[in-house]
């Protein structure tokens, strides 16, 4: 991986980021120097407390405070209270909107991950990443991004509100490098 999205990246409306996520590569990096490279290959988006999916609606306190904090924040919540599930941070500060990942493809992998918290295991994302900032140590995203055709249709398991096509996965034919 060449070169990085910088936070600028994220300050953007939360559905153009979720779709502009498609086949970028994330890295995440562990404190002994391992990496995990994966391509982003679905993402999901989740807005303001207007959108009565999203946790700025329903469950605007504690860890989901986050979703309001600076472009490019990890916000990570517990699925059910077992699963965390990684979501990137966009928009303006104060303003609550996330990208949850749903699928990565790790390199050397013959296929793709999907589920927000299959993904999150596949790249060794805890609870303890909570609170941390993109470009980072531990995360960053790449500027270089692969071209996909990607389906939009409606976000998974939402029964609180009128849906959205917020959900982007990426059309996939073979494995990449």
């Amino acid at each position: 991986m060449t070169s990085e999205v910088d936070a600028s990246f994220f300050d953007r409306a939360v559905d153009v980021v979720a779709r502009d996520l498609i086949g970028r590569i994330l890295r995440v990096s562990s404190a002994d120097g391992a990496r995990i490279l994966a391509m982003i290959v679905e993402t999901e988006a989740y807005g303001d407390a207007s959108d009565l999916a999203s946790h700025a609606a329903f469950r605007p306190g504690g860890r989901a405070s986050a979703m309001a904090g600076p472009p490019g924040g990890i916000y990570v919540y517990s699925a059910y209270g077992m699963y965390p599930c990684l979501n990137f941070v966009t928009g303006s500060e104060g303003s609550p909107s996330a990208v949850l990942l749903r699928g990565v493809w790790r390199r050397n992998d013959e296929r793709p991950v999907f589920g927000p918290g299959r993904t999150t295991r596949a790249l060794g994302v805890t609870a303890d990443d909570h609170g941390q900032q993109i470009p980072g140590s531990r995360f960053g995203v790449s500027a270089e991004r692969t071209a996909h055709e990607i389906d939009a249709g409606p976000r998974i398991g939402i029964t609180r509100a009128t849906e959205t096509h917020w959900r982007f996965v990426a059309r996939i034919e073979s494995n990449h490098s």
